[in-house]
């Protein structure tokens, strides 16, 4: 979740503005020029792809482009766009340079990722009418925001439509200390000493995992004191809720650090002999096991299997 609610007021636990967006510091740089631009001319921003791994904040930055520029933004997921006379009543409805943000666009259907990208570059619908004549629908024009997790899955017609392409990063260890000292402050919880510096070399370095550790040490902290007020956290304490919760380091998930301990013991481990020996699916190895491990420089892909860099 990315509110809650205290005191019967709804809080909102995601950034809303590019200062308090950590991190991603050339994207951020390259969109606020972009937003200057389209503000000067009076005109639409270029359309904007968002890449990465589920829980970078994608979302979270098209909200802030849409605060940014004082635009209408319209917020969709691709799987719920069935049929193309949905994506025609979406497009139809924008207004002069509103944002459209669509989530996992890869997931479009191709008939109507084609419609999509006739707008994205034109701002009109082709229509074939009854007596089979062709007629341009003309829209307003407007800013299409995608996000996706599987950026090889997306249609080079489609992708190429997009002025901005940006691929979200992971988080250095100073960058994570940022997010936690945020997150510690956001939920009430005094930290002492610096402690964030031993808590971000105990999360993945993405900005939802870290905030949801964050959550569990304040859930630890009231549950311990019996209390929500005054709730701090130092190096001993943050000691004991580690231990606890059995944290490893850099917020390897329990599978990541079996798969570790075999590239430790075999040396050169093939994806096969991974999913026998993890009793999980190949799939699940290359999505869900690998990409951190890969990006974190533990890990490398050769031709006889995977091995430790």
């Amino acid at each position: 979740m990315d509110t809650e609610k205290k005191d019967n007021k709804i809080i909102n636990h995601r950034p809303e503005s590019f200062k308090d967006f950590v991190w991603q510091e050339q994207i951020k740089k390259v969109l606020n020029n972009a937003i200057f631009s389209s503000k000067k001319r009076g005109d639409s921003l270029g359309h904007v792809l968002f890449s990465g791994d589920s829980g970078f904040g994608k979302t979270t930055l098209a909200n802030i482009i849409s605060e940014d520029m004082g635009a209408n933004i319209k917020v969709m997921t691709a799987y719920a766009i069935d049929k193309p006379a949905d994506m025609i009543t979406v497009l139809n409805q924008l207004e002069e340079n509103d944002l459209l943000f669509i989530d996992e666009i890869h997931r479009l259907k191709p008939k109507i990722e084609e419609m999509l990208y006739i707008a994205m570059e034109d701002f009109r619908i082709d229509m074939v009418m009854g007596d089979g004549e062709a007629m341009g629908i003309p829209l307003n024009r407007f800013t299409l925001i995608g996000a996706t997790t599987k950026l090889e899955s997306l249609s080079d017609p489609l992708k190429n439509r997009f002025v901005y392409k940006f691929h979200f990063q992971y988080y250095t260890n100073k960058e994570k200390e940022k997010i936690v000292a945020r997150y510690l402050a956001m939920f009430g919880i005094q930290s002492i000493d610096n402690v964030e510096v031993h808590i971000a070399k105990k999360v993945q370095p993405v900005p939802r995992e870290i905030k949801n550790f964050c959550v569990k040490i304040r859930d630890w902290l009231i549950s311990t004191w019996f209390k929500e007020e005054n709730l701090t956290i130092d190096e001993e304490l943050f000691a004991q809720f580690a231990v606890w919760i059995q944290a490893q380091d850099e917020g390897l998930s329990d599978l990541q650090n079996r798969y570790m301990k075999i590239l430790e013991k075999r040396g050169v481990v093939g994806l096969s002999t991974f999913s026998q020996l993890l009793w999980v699916s190949e799939k699940v190895i290359e999505k869900d096991i690998e990409p951190m491990l890969l990006n974190l420089g533990k890990i490398e892909k050769g031709m006889k299997g995977r091995e430790l860099k």
